[in-house]
């Protein structure tokens, strides 16, 4: 875009030249009048050269002229051809001598103002040498000659210096305007809808000039609720004659708005009438904004809950911060009024907590780097009872910004999370996670001091015969009551937690050896020996305790743990009360240890195999489901028994990752068998440890969604023994299990003990009868008993029964007749591979021997389709 001065020397030059054209018709007349009206006597021959001079010289003139009109400026050389043309007049009319000179006196004048005076300096002393031939030739007046070229000399030096001075002052005022960081404008009071300003004008708001000179431009684009009051403004101005500075809004040629401010100049005449408007129009759209920012930030600092100051570096002491602003929660916090705040010595308005508080502060205003302090108590404030996060930051000039946010209410309730985290809501004790924690700690410090420590882990063996007997209200008190006890008979020092459950742990430290463990023992089992009061009932109790030695019996936490786990079931399965962890009578320890770490990579490394077990049914003769049983056939020791690895992931926590390896694999074997054909449900075995697993459930239906599985292909066992461990979480779980789609069942049934009261409100779908009734029930009239009445009981409550471990047909028969829904065991199939148990449910000769021994006998396909929920 041109500039403003550019624009305007252009034009100044253009107006030039049309005048410059203007006198040349002018000398074409004199230079025709001379030539007519010379001296001598006029002849048609005079009157014939006039003629030819105006149709020589018009006809150039007007050439000119186009060119002028056309390209907007002129030729240079036309300086050069008017001379010649006035020298070759002279020599054709040498009686026009006079007239000539003057004539191309006029021409070098013009050419000065047109070209600059070097043009015309040029120009003319090639007019001077031609006239100069023409006056030898002819012998004409050298005299005329003579004042010709000194005329011209002046002419051309002075004329050449007034334009070209006139032109570089009209050009740096121009480029003066245009560095002016706004718009200049000029208003003409005689003309008051033409408007004119400079090129910056289109930077500001886009739009060119020749816009503004439009009329009504201006009131057109003023923002409409500011155009009547800037409107007025003006006017009163001009009126009075008085200058004005005012702030309006404008719209740009983008839509956008922009905020100016206007400072105008009334500029009046010699009789004091006002003559033109002139004015500056600045951009001050980012200050507006900056300023309403900052009101925004003042408000929000004022507003905040945030206690705030602003501090600065006494100039007489460089280890003082002085206050220098502070916001009302400031002076709220700190019990002072705003203004007396400022000016006092930070020490004097806060007593900070600590040397470090204040270094810090002293090095953010030294070295401008940030600084954070949390969980500060300032002994000043509310005596010392609020919690405050101190975050500091440089401001400029060496100031230092200061936020104190209160952050009591947030610490006490980290501090109630913390404590239900590491705590037993039940009893207030430590959790394993605090016991894992305070080992950790308990085991550094050992190593530090070359020291020992000791963990006793205990099992209250009477807990599920209260909660059978009495409820588990009461078998909640009794572990209240017992935590209490513990915590009588105990050191301070000593760590009580409970683990879960019934179970307990005291971590001894203090240079805890073998010895001293076993005393603690010895204290703990007398103590709960004395009978407990619950419901108006003596209660006896006793606990099996295992007794590890940091670092004899393991060298971190939980290799303790375990190992305190290992030893508590020793003394449970020994009979006696307390039993010290002895690696030699860890049933093989070190190969249980290494079985440990293998079993923990064939789950994460897919080594495992599934095994299935078809479930007859003994109405249709057909088998609608089968039990996952887990394998694993381990590259040296063969196949390890599942009850062997099984009880070694129960121990050592891996029951969770194991038990997800076989729902995995069992949803992905019914997904094959959904997709060739065959609805066959999937029984998976659960642990009691599975049943505190939150995140099971959502897991499990996750992993049907994912693989396209119905929810009814899927059914959960547990053990009647482990689910009376805790009935009450084996309810959600189960509940959980059926409201997703999947069915449930109680696996061993007779051996549990479970309660009635709690059968008939488990939400299960069947029952297993344990294969030591079935085995027995053609030998002996009790087990066959106990057969019908589990038969009769499951119907009468709504629920199928499945006899497990069916040996010959006789026994298959009998469950028949008294009305089993199903029943499984090697006479039926044996567990195997997947491959091979789709091959023996596709084949339809598989059960031919079997249903040769159903009462009535059953034909058709192996397979029925399984009902859904």
């Amino acid at each position: 875009m041109r500039g403003a001065s550019d624009d305007q020397v252009e034009a100044r030059q253009q107006r030039l030249w049309r005048l410059t054209m203007r006198a040349r018709y002018i000398g074409i007349l004199v230079l025709a009048a001379s030539t007519a009206f010379a001296p001598e006597e006029l002849t048609d021959e005079r009157w014939l050269a006039t003629v030819g001079v105006l149709a020589v010289v018009g006809p150039y003139n007007l050439a000119f002229d186009l060119v002028l009109r056309r390209r907007g400026t002129l030729w240079p050389i036309m300086a050069f051809t008017d001379q010649l043309l006035a020298v070759t007049f002279m020599a054709a009319f040498p009686e026009a001598y006079g007239g000539l000179l003057l004539v191309m006196v006029a021409l070098n004048a013009t050419s000065a103002v047109a070209f600059g005076s070097r043009v015309a300096a040029s120009s003319a002393l090639v007019g001077a040498v031609g006239a100069a031939g023409v006056v030898a030739i002819e012998s004409l007046d050298w005299g005329w000659y003579l004042v010709f070229v000194a005329t011209s000399a002046f002419v051309v030096h002075i004329v050449g210096t007034v334009s070209e001075t006139e032109t570089e002052l009209r050009k740096r005022h121009g480029e003066l305007l245009e560095g002016i960081d706004g718009i200049v404008w000029e208003q003409l009071t005689r003309r008051p809808s033409t408007l004119f300003v400079t090129g910056r004008a289109e930077d500001v708001l886009g739009y060119a000039p020749e816009d503004w000179a439009e009329p009504g431009f201006w009131r057109a684009h003023v923002h409409p609720e500011d155009v009547d009051a800037a409107a007025r403004t003006y006017r009163d101005g001009i009126r009075r004659g008085e200058h004005r500075e005012l702030e309006y809004r404008m719209i740009a040629a983008d839509g956008r708005i922009v905020h100016v401010q206007d400072r105008m100049r009334v500029e009046t005449d010699s009789a004091g009438k006002p003559a033109h408007v002139r004015g500056v129009m600045l951009d001050v759209t980012e200050a507006k904004e900056a300023q309403a920012r900052a009101r925004q930030y003042l408000n929000l600092v004022e507003r905040t809950s945030l206690a705030m100051l602003v501090l600065r570096i006494d100039p007489d002491d460089p280890e003082t911060l002085l206050v220098a602003a502070a916001n009302p929660e400031a002076a709220r916090v700190l019990g002072a009024g705003q203004d007396e705040l400022v000016g006092q010595a930070l020490d004097d308005a806060l007593e900070l907590p600590g040397e470090a508080v204040r270094s810090g502060l002293l090095e953010v205003a030294h070295t401008e780097r940030s600084f954070r302090a949390e969980d500060l108590r300032f002994p000043g404030v509310a005596g010392g009872r609020r919690v405050f996060s101190l975050y500091a930051f440089p401001l400029p000039g060496g100031s230092v910004g200061v936020s104190m946010d209160d952050v009591t209410e947030r610490t006490m309730a980290a501090e109630v999370l913390r404590r239900q985290a590491l705590h037993d809501p039940l009893t207030g004790l430590p959790n394993r996670a605090m016991l894992l924690e305070r080992l950790r700690s308990g085991i550094e410090a050992a190593d530090r001091s070359s020291s020992s420590l000791a963990l006793l882990v205990m099992d209250l063996n009477q807990f599920k015969d209260v909660n059978d007997a009495l409820g588990h209200d009461h078998g909640d008190r009794l572990l209240i009551e017992m935590s209490r006890r513990l915590q009588r008979v105990l050191r301070d020092a000593d760590t009580i937690v409970r683990l879960g459950g019934d179970e307990f742990a005291v971590l001894l430290t203090d240079d805890a050896d073998v010895d001293r463990a076993t005393k603690v023992a010895a204290t703990v089992h007398e103590s709960l020996e004395r009978p407990f009061q619950l419901g108006g009932i003596d209660v006896q109790t006793s606990v099996s305790l295992g007794v590890t030695v940091y670092p004899d019996h393991g060298g971190t936490a939980d290799q303790l743990v375990q190992h305190a786990d290992v030893a508590m079931y020793q003394a449970k399965r020994g009979g006696g009360a307390t039993c010290v962890y002895d690696p030699g009578s860890d049933q093989s320890s070190v190969r249980r240890l290494a079985l440990l770490g293998e079993l923990r990579r064939a789950i994460a490394e897919d080594q495992l195999e599934l095994h299935f077990q078809p479930s007859l049914d003994l109405r249709s003769g057909t088998v609608g489901s089968v039990e996952a049983l887990v394998r694993w056939r381990h590259p040296d020791h063969g196949m390890v028994p599942p009850i062997e690895f099984v009880e070694l992931a129960e121990i050592s926590g891996l029951i969770d990752e194991l038990t997800r390896w076989v729902v995995t694999a069992g949803v992905t074997q019914a997904h094959r068998w959904s997709e060739a054909g065959l609805a066959i449900r999937v029984a998976v075995n659960l642990s009691v440890r599975n049943l505190a697993d939150p995140e099971l459930v959502p897991w499990m239906g996750e992993l049907l969604r994912r693989d396209g599985v119905a929810p009814a292909l899927l059914k959960l066992e547990v053990t009647e023994s482990q689910l009376m461990d805790d009935p009450g979480v084996a309810m959600d779980v189960l509940a959980q299990l059926r409201g997703m789609g999947s069915s449930t069942s109680i696996d061993d049934f007779g051996t549990g003990y479970s309660s009635l009261a709690y059968l008939k409100h488990l939400p299960v779908d069947e029952l297993k009868i344990d294969r030591s009734f079935v085995a027995a029930m053609l030998e002996g009239r009790s087990d066959e008993v106990i057969v019908r009445s589990t038969i009769d009981l499951a119907h009468n409550l709504g629920l199928e029964v499945v006899a497990e471990g069916v040996e010959d047909g006789a026994t298959l028969r009998r469950l028949a007749e008294l009305g089993c829904d199903r029943a499984q065991g090697y006479f039926i199939a044996r567990p195997m591979p997947g491959e091979d148990c789709t091959a023996w449910l596709s084949s339809p000769t598989s059960l031919t021997e079997v249903r040769a021994s159903l009462p009535a006998g059953a034909d058709g396909p192996v397979v029925r389709a399984v009902p859904h929920h």
